[in-house]
């Protein structure tokens, strides 16, 4: 309608009056060129500004990291040997009954542990300030003072009725430590810890496998071994499904002396060895022997006391003619590690072999 009305009244007047709105047009169309051209430069700037300060932000600014938020830890139900058991979501208040070499190895939060001073994972469990629990007994007050929220026992260390009265404690999983390569990977499936779990394994099996190469380098593949515990009347002799000598014969995968395996055979023995006269030990032909000394919860110096014992049996002539013992490739080692299992126990285990094999640490 105003330009229209504009129109109407141009059409109508004279020429003066057609100039001077003529002139009044352009002044206006002028003023409003100017206009937007302060707007458009304006617009123009606040444009450049609004896409490139941003973009300079956003380049300064470091990249969101591609990596997916992993997820929150939820309770599990875990079949252990006492049944099947809900593991509350990432425990943080475990007590461990028998069961710290996994569970160090695993580097849980451990609220309680058994130790003395003469165990082999002693120093371990000071260096962390774990507290300890020298029972060997299990200690329900001690355990309950402890507000475990989770319980990983040794299977062996107590019968159904006190693991009833343990789970009335806190949720209890049990497992016998003797098996602690399979072990290991349910307790790591119960914490949220199954990569750490295989990691130990992996690094286990690895050393394993340098050590067999080196063994076999230094001695050859068709060597004997043969795993005994003298007294001074008798002696123990284990076989290779025994807890104790796993690592040696299964692991490290070293051949039995044919003996080993006659006595086996003829023995009505069913815990994993059997005990010989001094008089049987020249029968052992093995190439090599291994002894073991001490007690798993004793000190080293109970050891050399045992080792010190030995001396007078040692003298004996039945003593001098085991071929191991003449070839001067018998080996003592303790029973400090020796009489336990983990990855830990089992790992120094497999030092002491290489040691005294190949003659290197």
């Amino acid at each position: 309608m105003h330009r229209q009305s504009l129109n109407d009244r141009y059409s109508k007047k004279g020429p003066r009056q057609h100039r001077m709105n003529a002139a009044l047009l352009l002044i206006a169309v002028l003023a409003l060129a100017l206009v937007l051209g302060g707007c458009t430069k304006n617009g123009g700037d606040n444009a450049s500004s609004g896409t490139s300060a941003p973009d300079a932000e956003q380049a300064a600014q470091p990249a969101p990291a591609d990596t997916e938020k992993e997820p929150a830890p939820v309770p599990v139900k875990i079949k252990h040997d006492y049944g099947e058991t809900t593991v509350p979501a990432a425990p943080a208040r475990i007590v461990s009954i028998g069961m710290e070499d996994m569970l160090l190895s695993l580097d849980v939060p451990l609220v309680q542990a058994f130790s003395t001073d003469g165990y082999y994972l002693d120093a371990q469990i000071k260096e962390k300030n774990i507290p300890i629990n020298s029972s060997f007994d299990i200690n329900f007050e001690a355990i309950l003072a402890a507000k475990p929220d989770l319980i990983i026992m040794n299977t062996y260390m107590t019968d159904e009725n006190g693991y009833e009265e343990l789970s009335k404690i806190a949720p209890t999983i049990a497992f016998v430590r003797d098996n602690w390569q399979t072990g290991i990977v349910e307790i790591g499936k119960a914490l949220g810890k199954e990569e750490q779990a295989q990691a130990v394994l992996q690094a286990y099996q690895d050393k394993v496998k340098q050590a067999k190469a080196a063994i076999v380098q230094a001695i050859g593949e068709d060597k004997t071994v043969a795993f005994i515990r003298p007294g001074t009347k008798q002696v123990e002799l284990d076989f290779p499904e025994y807890a104790w000598t796993s690592a040696l014969y299964n692991d490290l995968g070293l051949s039995p002396d044919p003996k080993v395996l006659e006595f086996k055979k003829n023995t009505t023995d069913d815990w994993g060895g059997t005990m010989l006269s001094l008089e049987k030990l020249p029968d052992l032909t093995a190439d090599y022997l291994f002894m073991d000394y001490g007690a798993s919860m004793a000190a080293e110096t109970d050891f050399q006391k045992d080792v010190a014992a030995s001396s007078e049996v040692e003298k004996l002539n039945v003593w001098k003619k085991i071929p191991a013992v003449e070839k001067g490739q018998a080996y003592k080692v303790s029973a400090r590690h020796w009489a336990l299992n983990g990855p830990i126990a089992d790992g120094l285990k497999i030092d002491d072999v290489v040691q005294a094999l190949t003659g290197t640490k």
